[in-house]
């Protein structure tokens, strides 16, 4: 069996992570300009970041179930 660090999977979800990473520090630095948008953007912008966190957040379940890994269980150590 390899290691969780040769699964494709494991690298689609670390991308993910990183560009929305990236997404909430250009959420935070363009704060007042998003506060400004038409609500129909805003919605449409909550929307977008909603199924990004949903998509990561399958991907986290998906890699827990099938490779047992879970990092909140090396962070809470």
């Amino acid at each position: 069996m390899y290691g969780i660090y040769f699964i494709p999977s494991f690298y689609a979800h670390a991308v993910n992570g990183f560009f929305l990473l990236l997404a909430f520090i250009l959420l935070y630095k363009n704060y007042s300009k998003i506060m400004m948008l038409e609500p129909y953007k805003m919605i449409i912008l909550s929307l977008l970041l909603s199924i990004s966190i949903g998509i990561h957040g399958l991907s986290h379940s998906f890699l827990e179930k099938n490779y047992n890994y879970n990092p909140m269980s090396i962070i809470l150590r």
